[in-house]
């Protein structure tokens, strides 16, 4: 399985053509753009690549622990369910990402929500977030929000949310 693992991480990597990402790209990209899987999922995916060494996470950045260059990969590559059974049901994982950032992301795809209830679609809405997010170094809930205003939908529900989100507070 750990092979498959590496393809997967390989394979990530290579459609994205950079070798260091941060947890929430990850997450958006293996479930949003790549359409892999959920972003439950893809947390796990990331979770179990770190915790079998696969990949090493430095500071918020994260990549892989050894040059994947050489690693053959199928055409249209996509997880096998064997990896799906086995992010669900594998190893624990070691490093714990903050949950500032967890609700963070929960967030972010609960506005991804509202975009699309606004009329605005995920394949459009989750780029430019993105864009915004790496432009400003910003939270991509914050980056959200701001797309948002910009498209006319009222935030005012989701304001004090994401501000708590980012400062660490809860009401």
């Amino acid at each position: 399985m750990t092979d498959e693992l590496t393809v997967c991480a390989a394979a990530f990597f290579r459609s994205i053509g950079k070798d260091v990402t941060t947890s929430e790209e990850f997450v958006m990209i293996a479930s949003l753009e790549l359409k892999w899987m959920s972003p439950s999922d893809a947390k796990l995916l990331l979770r179990t690549l770190l915790s079998e060494g696969i990949m090493e996470k430095k500071g918020e950045y994260i990549r892989t622990a050894k040059d994947l260059s050489g690693v053959d990969l199928p055409l249209a590559y996509k997880p096998s369910k064997e990896v799906l059974d086995m992010i669900h049901s594998g190893p624990s994982p070691t490093p714990a990402p903050a949950p500032k950032k967890e609700s963070d992301l929960d967030l972010f795809h609960v506005l991804i929500g509202v975009a699309s209830e606004n009329g605005i679609q995920t394949r459009d809405f989750v780029p430019i977030c993105s864009k915004i997010q790496k432009r400003l170094d910003i939270d991509i809930a914050a980056a959200a929000l701001l797309v948002l205003r910009d498209k006319g939908v009222d935030i005012s529900p989701y304001v004090e949310k994401v501000y708590d989100g980012i400062s660490g507070t809860t009401n």
